[in-house]
């Protein structure tokens, strides 16, 4: 069994994410995108600290679910099951493209 960053670039291939150089890792959002959406949150009067995280973090859930999806419905991944919240649990699709 490999670790957990092995699932994690399995499952969301480096290609469909942006290289963070300050953090050194893949991230889901561009460091325009993450400009973008603070901004946004100003404008719309979200201005403390702890609400423009919860945008971003939002955000963030919203392009690793879209990209989970992408690589369900290519067959890259598959769903082995369902977790105690509701929400799909991935994995690997050893079978390739369905």
């Amino acid at each position: 069994m490999g670790s957990q960053k092995d699932v994690v670039n399995k499952l969301i291939p480096a290609d469909d994410l942006y290289w963070d150089d300050i953090e050194k890792k893949y991230i889901a959002l561009s460091e325009e995108e993450i400009e973008n959406i603070m901004l946004t949150c100003i404008n719309n009067s979200i201005d403390s600290d702890q609400e423009i995280t919860q945008v971003l973090n939002w955000c963030t859930s919203v392009r690793v679910g879209e990209l989970l999806m992408k690589n369900f419905l290519n067959g890259t991944i598959a769903i082995d099951g369902i977790d105690k919240d509701g929400e799909p649990f991935f994995v690997e699709n050893r079978e390739g493209n369905r």
